[in-house]
């Protein structure tokens, strides 16, 4: 679940020529490219100033969708020109980014299927005592499951809103935007621990990576904090026999403690 970038994933098509504006070839390229995998982004630039002449960087979210367009160079006609495909020779450099809670979405229900996954809200609570002043933080824990895989991801947020605290207008809209930003967190880290796994075979299988940590620590007390005790055994017998402890000397309270059980 990470925004794809490197020369793996990322095509380059070049001397394209159209006489057409730019967002039509680039709804163009979509629809050729499409049928080879997921497209992250489509970027269009002409070569020269008022020039029909053009070039695309296409980026797939799969190797294996790069690969099979790579394999196609010289073979797609696309407007009666065979098309020079090739990987990015301009690769950006791998900076670890996490996919947008959309693109993350979307890209797990293209190989999996609508409704392949549940949601829940598990903890939301306002934070009594924020980090800075006049602010509203909400804490949020969401739990995202797969049921036919079987699987179960976990995700907490964190947000801190400013606020007047002086206005109930204010308070309002911070304690609203509080929350929702708190669950937006929350879902987009679920779904960042999603693995999504394309074999050379074509196929797909999907995992919940175990090792990634959270920035926060959860607590499942938080669930329920109130806890209520109904019923203590209680000895005063006892309560004697560990005032003789205090009397032993180490050596004693030692021999006791080294007794098999």
């Amino acid at each position: 679940m990470e925004v794809p970038g490197d020369r793996d994933h990322q095509i380059y098509i070049r001397r394209i020529l159209w006489r057409g504006i730019k967002e039509h070839l680039e709804h163009e390229m979509e629809k050729i490219f499409s049928a080879f995998g997921l497209i992250h982004n489509i970027v269009i630039r002409s070569a020269a100033e008022e020039s029909d002449e053009w070039y695309s960087y296409v980026t797939f979210y799969s190797v294996r969708a790069a690969t099979l367009a790579v394999q196609e160079n010289g073979k797609l006609i696309f407007e009666g020109q065979r098309l020079k495909i090739m990987y990015s020779p301009f690769p950006r450099p791998k900076q670890v980014i996490g996919l947008s809670l959309g693109k993350a979405q979307e890209l797990l229900t293209y190989y999996f299927g609508f409704n392949c996954w549940t949601s829940e809200v598990v903890f939301l609570e306002r934070e009594l005592e924020p980090a800075e002043p006049n602010t509203v933080q909400y804490l949020c824990l969401v739990r995202v499951k797969m049921p036919k895989e079987g699987l179960c991801s976990e995700g907490l947020g964190l947000s801190s809103v400013p606020c007047n605290m002086s206005s109930p207008v204010s308070r309002g809209s911070a304690f609203s935007c509080s929350q929702k930003f708190a669950m937006h967190a929350a879902m987009k880290s679920a779904f960042s621990k999603y693995i999504i796994i394309v074999m050379s075979n074509g196929k797909v299988t999907v995992e919940v990576d175990t090792t990634k940590q959270e920035p926060l620590i959860y607590d499942p007390a938080w669930d329920k904090p109130v806890v209520k005790v109904k019923d203590i055994f209680y000895n005063p017998e006892d309560e004697e026999e560990c005032e003789d402890l205090d009397d032993m000397t180490e050596e004693q309270l030692e021999e006791i403690l080294n007794q098999p059980i």
